[in-house]
């Protein structure tokens, strides 16, 4: 081989040096990123329960506008019973569940309307940051 053609044969491709900086640098990114993603899903989820809320609680109070009182349960949100005159509508397209539990929320109706629950991430009554429970009665002092 002549000098000119190995010369050009070294050209070709990324020398060891540059494929471990770059290397470097996919790690150094991937970690920041996992660092910031990782932690979150609670913070994820407590959101999902406060929408979830606000969307039963809009369901509900256009049940009682067309029932003349509150549903008994989210079951009646999702199966309303026949109004005396007019269509029957879905209040609510699925069941939504509790992000921790995967299950239905606690539904309780009140003299002020309804009350739902959440336990948050310890799924036990009280707690504080995530582990503290989500009540509607406490979303609205807010």
């Amino acid at each position: 081989m002549s000098a000119r053609r190995l010369q050009n044969r070294r050209e070709d491709g990324f020398t060891l040096i540059e494929l471990i900086v770059v290397i470097t640098i996919i790690g150094i990114l991937s970690t920041v990123v996992v660092v910031n993603v990782v932690g979150r899903t609670d913070q994820t989820k407590i959101t999902k329960v406060k929408a979830d809320f606000a969307t039963i609680k809009n369901a509900a109070n256009i049940f009682r506008a067309d029932h003349g009182r509150w549903p008994d349960s989210l079951e009646e949100l999702l199966n309303p019973p026949e109004p005396e005159s007019g269509p029957v509508y879905k209040y609510l397209d699925g069941q939504p569940r509790d992000p921790w539990t995967n299950e239905l929320y606690q539904f309780e109706v009140t003299d002020d309307g309804i009350l739902l629950v959440s336990l948050g991430a310890d799924m036990a009554e009280g707690g504080t940051d995530i582990n503290a429970d989500i009540r509607t009665d406490e979303m609205d002092e807010q």
